[in-house]
């Protein structure tokens, strides 16, 4: 019988790595990668509604006063750059926040009629349910670390970016 330390060792001695292999990430479950990957650009790539609701900007809101409805941004549209102070938009979860908002309350807290908001949250504070540029991950850093074992979570992950 042989110890443990000259077993690892001998195990060492005898291992060689694979070569690695490029392959659509559809083939990659159970696969281990071979470098570190490195995001090519922020997650998210542009401030963020965390959930359904209205985006506005915080410093415009006085409780008990309403605020206007501007519109809708619904997930996937285009970053609204027109700042319009004093209104809200309503607002989808993923959905870009438009420019000069930095707040999105929930649905469940507000009282909406065709053009005209209440929040019906004191406790709101501000930047609250906005995912930042960046937030999860910026540009350049490590999405992924070598020798990672890739699941379904991670090609997911790697999909996405």
């Amino acid at each position: 019988m042989i110890s443990v330390t000259e077993a690892k060792k001998r195990i060492a001695e005898a291992f060689h790595a694979l070569e690695p292999v490029t392959m659509h990430l559809a083939d990659a479950a159970g696969k281990v990668l071979s470098e570190d990957l490195h995001a090519p650009f922020d997650i998210p790539a542009f401030a963020q509604s965390a959930m359904d609701g209205y985006a506005f900007a915080f410093q415009d809101w006085q409780p008990g006063k309403p605020l206007g409805i501007a519109g809708e941004v619904p997930a996937g549209s285009g970053i609204i750059k027109k700042k319009m102070p004093g209104k809200a938009f309503r607002i989808f979860t993923g959905a870009p926040v438009p420019a000069g908002t930095d707040t999105v309350i929930m649905q469940e807290k507000t009282n909406a009629t065709h053009d005209a908001l209440t929040l019906q949250d004191e406790h709101i504070r501000h930047g609250a349910n906005v995912r930042p540029k960046g937030s999860e991950i910026k540009a350049g850093e490590i999405a992924m670390k070598k020798s990672h074992l890739l699941t379904p979570a991670s090609i997911g992950f790697l999909a996405g970016i």
